[in-house]
């Protein structure tokens, strides 16, 4: 954990990490909306760069290439002021990602319980998962230290809240205890 928290959120950049199917970008909408902050989701921005699916960008182009393609949208998004990004579950692979985002903001890890997440991730959609959704296990295992590494803030709900704005309440109420935010 950063004790350095206050510097680096002067500009409010706020980075959301976490595994497929955490929350990241639901939670983000969430958060910019209530923070009156710009909502940015680098999968969406990626596709629409390369005017195609993440999953066809894989097929096509392979996991190098997208890989890259993040890194460099995750350099640009990182520049900007008072900014919630969504960004992919494989952000953290590279140590230049996971080294912009300690530099320009403050990272927050959507930790959900493995087993909650294999039952409601949608593995149509997710490149590495299409093939057998438990492959999220083995990418658990791989991430879950890189992602505790970058996070500012860890956040672990594990119920699958109904009702998202339940969710939301408990995401906002603990991480409004650990860094200074204003709407």
């Amino acid at each position: 954990m950063n004790n350095n928290l206050n510097d680096k959120t002067k500009n409010k950049t706020l980075f959301i990490i976490g595994l497929p199917s955490s929350g990241k970008t639901t939670l983000s909408k969430m958060l910019a909306e209530y923070l009156n902050h710009n909502f940015y989701d680098m999968d969406l921005i990626i596709e629409e760069k390369e005017k195609m699916k993440i999953s066809a960008i894989f097929e096509s182009r392979g996991e190098k290439y997208f890989r890259e393609k993040e890194s460099e949208v995750l350099e640009n998004l990182s520049e900007l002021n008072n900014a919630v990004i969504s960004t992919g579950g494989g952000i953290i692979l590279a140590k230049k990602n996971r080294d912009i985002m300690k530099k320009n903001g403050t990272t927050i890890f959507i930790n959900r319980n493995l087993d909650i997440l294999l039952k409601h991730v949608d593995a149509s959609e997710r490149p590495l998962l299409t093939k057998d959704k438990n492959k999220l296990i083995e990418l658990s295992k791989e991430r879950e230290p890189l992602y505790r590494e970058t996070a500012d803030i860890i956040f672990t709900h594990n119920t699958w809240e109904e009702n998202i704005e339940n969710t939301f309440n408990i995401f906002y109420d603990y991480i409004k205890n650990k860094i200074p935010l204003s709407n």
